[in-house]
């Protein structure tokens, strides 16, 4: 037994003293071999390297709608999404692994009230969102939630006005309190997971607002929107996210199953298709030559499954052989 356990500690030494051989530390290729289109020249926007199918100019992109908009005035510069359609909304990430998915900077929709002395309830009618049918891109239930700043109650509601998700901010001195705001509980601020009832993902959405009894303040007092459910932190000024009037969303995407480019690892029989980088790859599964391998061997020492090269696999069987002689 104690035997076994000194081959095990020697395994992970061996494979812990190996440089540039484990997962994630290898040295990879120059990015853009392998992640943009060939023949494209242009795919820098700043420090970023915009990933295929998304692209400058049609030598870069799988189609209009995945063109991108360098705005190099900025320092740094910033990424747009360049179709009339999507508002040239400011792109913040790009992912073509594990979930194809483009975070933009979307406008946060608010209520106002000019009547400072309303101390009652009030609906106001709906605020819509871009329409993304017809478009590759999608709204995402699971990568968002949807969170209420301020004083008073909005739902989230699809396009065929089923509600999706809803919640109820309060403000116990009648005004937004920055300093009591530390948190996202139902107190000038709340938030909530999207319901999965009627679908993972959604092409248009609509919020409907109602203005908390006794508000006291004056102006645009609450201010609803989806966000990417990575971006809440517990400790934010509410009237900084407020006065920014943008907040980070996660679309999610798909291509043309018979672009021409991608490789034969997608799914999805209608448009748009997923594609993903076979187990032990990784890269742009949406280029035919954009995974590239990085595992050659799988290690199992009592349980545990070590994933290296060929040549840390090689030098560990060397070593445990020469352990067992020995």
């Amino acid at each position: 037994m104690i035997a076994v356990f000194v081959v095990i500690v020697l395994i992970m030494m061996i494979i812990s003293s190996l440089p540039g051989q484990l997962v994630g530390e290898s040295t990879p290729p120059p990015l853009d071999e392998y992640m943009v289109k060939p023949r494209c020249t242009d795919f820098k926007c700043g420090n970023f390297i915009i990933p295929y199918p998304f692209g400058m100019g049609e030598a870069c992109y799988s189609s209009p709608w995945f063109s991108i908009n360098c705005n190099r005035s900025f320092n740094p510069h910033k990424l747009f999404l360049n179709h009339s359609r999507l508002l040239n909304l400011e792109v913040l990430n790009i992912s073509v692994q594990d979930y194809a998915t483009v975070t933009v900077s979307s406008p946060i929709s608010s209520l106002c009230n000019n009547n400072s002395s309303s101390t009652e309830t009030e609906t106001k009618p709906n605020s819509i969102s871009i329409d993304l049918n017809g478009t590759p891109f999608l709204f995402s239930q699971s990568r968002n939630i949807f969170m209420v700043l301020g004083c008073g109650s909005a739902l989230l509601m699809d396009q065929y006005k089923a509600v999706m998700a809803g919640c109820g901010s309060i403000c116990p001195k009648g005004w937004v309190d920055d300093d009591a705001n530390k948190e996202c509980f139902g107190v000038n601020c709340c938030q909530t997971t999207i319901s999965s009832i009627n679908g993972s993902y959604f092409k248009k959405y609509s919020m409907n607002f109602t203005t908390e009894d006794g508000n006291r303040e004056t102006g645009c007092t609450t201010h609803a929107f989806m966000v990417d459910r990575d971006w809440f932190s517990g400790n934010f000024s509410s009237r900084a996210v407020i006065q920014k009037g943008y907040a980070p969303l996660v679309l999610s995407w798909g291509i043309e199953k018979d672009d021409g480019y991608a490789n034969n690892n997608c799914v999805g029989r209608l448009y748009p298709s997923y594609c993903d980088c076979r187990f032990g790859n990784e890269g742009n599964p949406y280029l035919k030559n954009g995974c590239r391998e990085l595992l050659k061997n799988v290690l199992i020492a009592r349980g545990h499954v070590i994933l290296v090269t060929t040549e840390a696999a090689e030098e560990v069987t060397t070593t445990f052989a020469t352990t067992r002689i020995g």
